[in-house]
């Protein structure tokens, strides 16, 4: 992809890499020259109209996190697009777009959404649209792997280009969620950062099949199901009991029909599960807090019965032994 051959990174303090524009110290005659050029290294090709070319400022941050990327920018007015052309190479990628101020516009699809502070539309990066910003606004785009979306959504050209109501419902807890990612993310594990995204992306699902009403009625119940299910899994972590049939029944559904929802995501029940398990079992390995305690303490903790099973489990997700997992996250710090 294009993002890799950025050379201004700007490393956080937790080690995240993140990148930056500001033409507040460019010179103002080279200021949209500077920010077309640099923001297309972030953004890929695309093509700018600035509202004030003569007057132009603006600034744009880039902060790629596991699960997702987040973008914020600001400028004094734009209108940019992107041809079918320029769009191919974006094929699996999905933007969820969401002003923090000021008015965004989004045409695709034969639709245009127009969106206040808060409100949520989803962007085919992958194929043509058309962006207009006002002066006054500050925005913020998530970006998901299209598979992603596809799995909570289906087929992307019903969802493109419709506004979702940041103000109520599914989309005032989607809205109010975004808001929080740009300046919170970087404060969380990879664990829990990758868990936040699958959150966000349910939460904005859940948020469009609502504003559809009863048209879409048996999707939101997969969802609901879908969600309701992931639930019970996280809050039966630690119980090392648990059974798949156990897991299903409290979260109202069979198994058969658990493993259905969960085949989206190219997993099972039993997998997501165990899955969960390996991510606490990591996050536990990695505190230097918890340094002093057993591998097996660990694991046990975590729901697993046997530590041979944990260990190798552990080692066929992460490519590596618990004791060189620990020891590798430990020393890095």
């Amino acid at each position: 992809m294009l993002r890799t051959q950025l050379d201004w990174p700007n490393p956080s303090s937790d080690g995240l890499v993140e990148y930056s524009i500001h033409t507040s110290d460019v010179h103002p005659r080279d200021r949209f020259q500077y920010w077309y050029e640099s923001s297309r290294r972030v953004l890929g090709p695309y093509e700018n109209r600035p509202d004030q070319r003569a007057g132009f400022e603006g600034d744009l941050r880039y902060l790629p996190v596991p699960g997702m990327s987040l973008i914020v920018f600001r400028c004094n007015g734009m209108r940019a697009w992107r041809t079918e052309r320029q769009a191919n190479i974006f094929g699996d990628l999905v933007h969820i777009i969401m002003p923090l101020t000021g008015t965004v516009k989004l045409r695709q699809d034969g639709r245009e959404a127009e969106l206040g502070a808060g409100d949520i539309c989803l962007n085919d990066a992958g194929r043509a649209s058309t962006f207009i910003q006002s002066p006054q606004a500050r925005c913020l785009v998530v970006e998901f792997q299209r598979r992603e979306c596809e799995a909570r959504l289906g087929q992307l050209s019903r969802w493109t280009a419709r506004r979702i109501d940041g103000k109520q419902g599914g989309g005032a807890l989607a809205s109010a969620f975004a808001r929080l990612l740009p300046d919170q993310i970087s404060f969380m594990s990879i664990q829990s950062q990758a868990e936040i995204a699958r959150q966000f992306l349910d939460l904005v699902a859940l948020a469009a099949k609502e504003m559809e009403g009863v048209a879409f009625a048996h999707s939101s119940a997969r969802l609901a199901s879908l969600l309701r299910l992931k639930a019970v899994v996280d809050s039966n972590l630690t119980n090392s009991n648990v059974t798949c049939e156990e897991l299903a029944a409290a979260a109202g559904i069979s198994v058969r029909y658990a493993n259905q929802l969960l085949d989206a995501e190219q997993t099972s029940l039993q997998k997501l599960l165990f899955s969960q398990r390996i991510e606490k079992c990591q996050a536990a390995l990695a505190d230097p807090a918890q340094a002093h305690r057993q591998i097996s303490d660990i694991a046990y903790s975590w729901g697993f019965g046997d530590v041979s099973h944990f260990g190798r489990l552990f080692k066929a997700m992460t490519g590596m032994t618990p004791r060189d997992y620990r020891k590798l996250n430990i020393l890095a710090r």
